[in-house]
């Protein structure tokens, strides 16, 4: 890994989403060490959506406790219905997103529209699995879990996966600590040099995706100032390069500076003549 710049301010806006009963209201009390937003059995409790403050290592956070989010079509009350536009809306607005799954429940095409939801609004996106307490074989759990991820959720290095207890505080102070290391990550500056010397290291391993049987090379890198890392990346084509490079490019860009887990923004631009060096 080569050395990275980051200049992260100390205020963090965080959001949690995620399916009713979830467990969203216990953390956000317990992020607070406070009674703020109701807790208890009833389906779906929260109705409001609550917005509080506070410090952890010199950061502000500023949290916000959504109602839970279910499929349209299981929407049956306008109130619900304005609720989960708001709660959509609410996104757009904060740096770090919370998705709460409960440890005891599969993985649902829900969990995973909201993950989708976060990361094409390019945020900064935890998988929280919650009543981790409540799992036997905890060791077993987390491998299968990760396994699973990885083999069948295309977006997996996108997403950062820890395991807590809201009601019991297990590892929250863990998570705090690593959403502000992600966080300082989004002003991430990466030196010229270090950039080239990762075309040079891609250009030795000679394995690169085809397009027309041509191998598809970058020429070289630049930054772009954003509010998330943005490159220019100028390839050796003429056309538009398929999903395949993309992929493989954002792979190689991530092993090589070791940045998982934030969204990245390429902006890949073609050679008007591919034969030129």
């Amino acid at each position: 890994m080569k050395t990275l710049m980051c200049m992260g301010s100390n205020k963090i806006s965080l959001g949690i989403i995620g399916k009713p009963n979830s467990g969203k209201s216990t953390l956000f009390n317990t992020l607070l060490g406070d009674y703020i937003s109701p807790v208890g059995d009833e389906y779906g409790l929260t109705k409001t959506i609550h917005k509080k403050k506070f410090i952890h290592r010199n950061n502000e956070f500023t949290i916000i406790d959504t109602p839970g989010l279910r499929r349209k079509s299981k929407v049956v009350v306008k109130e619900e219905l304005i609720r989960n536009t708001e709660v959509l809306r609410l996104t757009k607005n904060v740096d770090v997103i919370i998705l709460l799954i409960d440890s005891l429940e599969n993985i649902t095409r829900q969990d995973f529209r909201l993950a989708d939801l976060a990361i094409s609004k390019n945020k900064v996106l935890f998988f929280l699995f919650n009543k981790i307490d409540l799992i036997d074989d905890k060791k077993t759990f987390k491998l299968n879990l990760n396994k699973y991820l990885k083999n069948n959720y295309s977006k997996y290095r996108l997403i950062n996966i820890k395991f807590i207890s809201a009601k019991k505080n297990i590892n929250i102070k863990s998570v705090l600590n690593e959403i502000i290391y992600k966080k300082n990550l989004l002003s991430v500056e990466i030196k010229k040099q270090n950039l080239k010397k990762l075309i040079i290291y891609l250009n030795k391993k000679a394995n690169f995706p085809k397009l027309n049987k041509r191998e598809i090379k970058p020429k070289y890198i630049v930054q772009v100032k954003n509010h998330i890392p943005k490159f220019k990346i100028f390839l050796n084509i003429n056309k538009k390069p398929p999903a395949i490079f993309q992929k493989y490019f954002d792979n190689a860009f991530r092993n090589y500076f070791r940045l998982e887990g934030i969204p990245i923004i390429y902006d890949f631009k073609m050679s008007n003549n591919p034969y030129v060096n």
